[in-house]
Parts: C-alpha cells; structure tokens; sequence
C-alpha cells in the first residue's frame, strides 16, 4: 500500500517511517527546503516557516521515549550519540525498583535535533521517499470522494491508497478537510529562552521531582533541560495581562527572571549564557479533531488530530504514538478503511481524555491566576490542580506519588490509574498538609514589584 504524507515535520516523519517498516511505502512532502544530508548542528540553522514553534522547548515524555524504542531505535541511538540526555527519575525513589520503573526516564533534545535525527533515518528507509521544499495544492479524491494522493505545485500528482495529514496546528492548503472543532484558549503566553552551561557547571539538582518550576500566583515559570549541556527558561504569563507582555524584551525578561529563585542562579553569566532571544508563543489553544475528517482514506496524525497546551509537552510524544498506532493498523488491515477505523479507535480515547485534562486544567490555573482562592491541597478544593501542582510537590517524598504522578504527566498511564486512586489521593493530602506547617517562602516578589524590576532594565 502507498502512503502519501503531507507534512515532514515530526509526525509526518514519524508516520513515514512507522508505514514503511511495517511493510508499505510513503511518500512525505514538506514545504520548507530540508535535507537529510546535514550536520545535527546545522538542524538550527533551517528556517522552518511552516512551524513557528520549531526552536521552542520540545520534551520526550517517557511516553514518547518508550515508543520511539519501540518504533526506531536507531534514533534514540542517533540522538544519544549527537549528545541527547536521559534523566532517570526512577534514581529518586528511596525504595527498591518496581517492573515498570525502567519507563521513567525522560530524553531531553531540542526539537531542530530530533527532527534532523528523524529525516536521516527516514531518508535511509529504501520505501520512503522524502520530498522538501513542494507546496501541497490540495488534496486528490476518488470518484467515491475517498483521498487518493495530493496535488502539489506545478500540477504534479502523488497518488497514493491512504493520505496523512501531518500538517500540523496552523496553515492547511484551501477546502482541505478536518473534523471540526471549538478551540479552548489555553489562556497563556509562553515566553522561553535557551541557555548554555558554563564551563565546569551541571544542570542545577533540588527539592523539585524533574527541572526547577513554580507559580507565583499571576505567572508560572518552568524549565527543560535540553541536549548538549543547554535548557530552556520558560516565563508562562496571562494571556490577558498586556503589562507582562513586556518580558518579550530581552532585557526586561533576564530582570524578571533574576527576580525568581532559582532562576536567578540559572540566568546568572556563571551558570549559563543565553543562546537564543526570547521567543514568544502565543494565541495558543487546545483543540479536538477526533471526530475524523469525513473523508475516507484520510488519516490526521499529532497536532491534525489533536493539540493542547503546550506547558503538558503531549505534541511530541503523541506525533510518535499517533505514527506507532498508523503503522500497526497498516500492518494488520488490508485496506484504507480498516486501516482508518483501526487506528482511530487507538488513538481517539486517549486524545480526547488529554484533551479534557489540558482544559480543565487550564481553566483552574486561569482562575487562579485571576485571583480566585483556590485550594490545591485537598482532592475536594481545585482537583486539576491537586492533581498536577500538588502531586509533583509531595512526589519527592512518596514513592508511590512519584510513580502515579510521572505515569500521569509522562502518559505511560491513563488518566483514570491517577485519579481513582483513593489511597494517593490521601497519601498527597497527608504530606502536603505536612509541608504546609512551614510552608515555603513564594519563589519571586508580587506582580506589582516584577513589573517594575523589568520596566528598570536597561
């Protein structure tokens, strides 16, 4: 069967490879000028116009990691080798290893070296065939109205059996068909900037279960690591408050983030330079494409099926699940809609149920950021929020929160093994209550003074 991608981003890639290894051949068109044949470091210097958030932090979820063992391990072999970083978090538990545990590894990469790792190994697979730097017309569809190829500049044709839409969250060619949606608006805006590790210094180690985060009541912060001794700085703001918008200026941005521990001791000139501006991300939503195109032989994958707010880190992971999920409905139905039909009712549930969670839970940071008093320590107050801020804060002291909780944010669980626990809920509520007698000083100042710490830079 042959397989026509339209997208060369991570899930198209990814879809290329999974089809061709069980068996079919793929062909994957992608509008920028990419090529397989350069360096891992050169992956930063492609301009990637059809993906704005191309240079923004990207995280292997331990989801995403186990299935791309599964899919290509020859790329986690690659990306190893170029200098990509596994953090164990399974090294914290203070008790004895349990099965499973061997999953609770994160891999910390940035996105242009993924990607790049992702096009060599499928530029090196004899049934893919990659084309760059074509524009997708449209989509080409049999007399029944099924998708049979794609029509790209110049009137060129690709038939194909069965069409991917790996196009990702933004532009689409003119009448192309998707389910339709109502966005969520994840009600934030992400400003991020990556840094370099001195000379002699190591990623910082602390209290906190992964990388250093924390809110501050009217903005969050959060932190990756990435490959090659670099992590990412993450200022996650109200979409609604234009005074903070100022962290867009770099300058403004290193003020405010001096003024948050630990961040000050990360942005310091002796921990880490910056290696890149500040890159804003914005008009960011969560949406639902579940429902499926209507058009028979036309399969979405990652974002064209789903996305949601970036701060969960899904899109990577589900790119590599999606295509997973395509190639063994590929390898186990003989036509376009068995194949369809089987993969959708894979990877459908699990969409629509992170889906639901990354709403919910921007909806409950919204409120708090507002200035509703929300109460995140009890199962009964704000529970996304108990679910998520609490649990990461106790999972340092309890080994069973620290498996839940990492099986729940790194999606090696269903959403209902955390929440129908009664036994963690209690154990989170006993810890939390217990680090609350003293609590922790707010990791940064009020709104009011960081706004002035940023308007006084120079």
């Amino acid at each position: 069967m042959r397989f026509a991608i339209a997208g060369g981003g991570v899930a198209g890639l990814a879809a290329g490879l999974a089809v061709a290894r069980a068996g079919h051949s793929a062909v994957v068109v992608e509008r920028d000028e990419v090529s397989a044949r350069t360096a891992a470091d050169a992956a930063f210097d492609v301009a990637r116009k059809g993906i704005p958030h191309f240079q923004q932090p990207h995280t292997f979820l331990p989801r995403g990691r186990r299935v791309l063992r599964e899919l290509a391990p020859d790329v986690i072999a690659t990306l190893l080798e170029v200098g990509a970083e596994e953090q164990d978090v399974a090294a914290r538990l203070s008790g004895a290893r349990q099965r499973g545990d061997e999953d609770l590894v994160y891999l910390w990469v940035r996105r242009p070296v993924i990607e790049w790792a992702l096009r060599r190994a499928a530029a090196a697979e004899p049934d893919v065939r990659l084309l760059s730097g074509r524009h997708i017309r449209g989509l080409l569809r049999g007399e029944d109205g099924s998708a049979r190829g794609l029509l790209l500049d110049g009137g060129e044709r690709i038939a194909a059996d069965l069409v991917v839409d790996a196009l990702g969250r933004y532009r689409c060619p003119p009448d192309w068909p998707r389910a339709a949606a109502e966005p969520s608006d994840c009600g934030a805006i992400y400003y991020c900037r990556y840094f370099a590790l001195a000379d002699g210094v190591e990623h910082l180690t602390g209290p906190w279960l992964l990388n250093p985060r924390g809110d501050l009541g009217y903005l969050g912060f959060n932190t990756f690591r990435g490959d090659n001794r670099t992590f990412a700085v993450i200022l996650l703001v109200p979409g609604t408050d234009r005074d903070l918008r100022i962290l867009r200026d770099p300058a403004a941005w290193m003020a405010a983030a001096s003024a948050i521990s630990p961040l000050d001791i990360m942005t310091s000139p002796d921990y880490g330079r910056p290696i890149t501006g500040v890159m804003p991300m914005a008009g960011l939503a969560n949406v639902d494409r579940t429902a499926g195109t209507g058009v028979p032989g036309l399969v979405p994958v990652g974002d064209a099926l789903c996305h949601t707010d970036p701060a969960f880190a899904y899109g990577l992971s589900f790119s590599l699940i999606h295509a997973h999920a395509l190639g063994r409905a590929s390898a186990a139905h003989a036509t376009p809609v068995g194949i369809t039909d089987a993969y959708l009712a894979d990877v459908g549930p699990e969409a629509r149920e992170r889906y639901a969670f990354a709403v919910q839970t921007d909806a409950a940071r919204t409120s708090a950021w507002s200035g509703q008093p929300v109460d995140i320590g009890h199962r009964d107050g704000c529970y996304p929020l108990f679910a998520f801020g609490a649990a990461l804060a106790t999972a340092p002291h309890d080994d069973h929160i620290l498996r839940r909780t990492i099986g729940r944010i790194g999606l090696l669980d269903r959403v209902s093994v955390f929440d129908s626990d009664t036994e963690l809920h209690d154990r989170i509520e006993d810890i939390w209550a217990r680090l609350m007698r003293r609590p922790p000083p707010p990791p940064g100042p009020p709104r009011d003074q960081l706004l002035r710490t940023a308007r006084s830079a120079p």
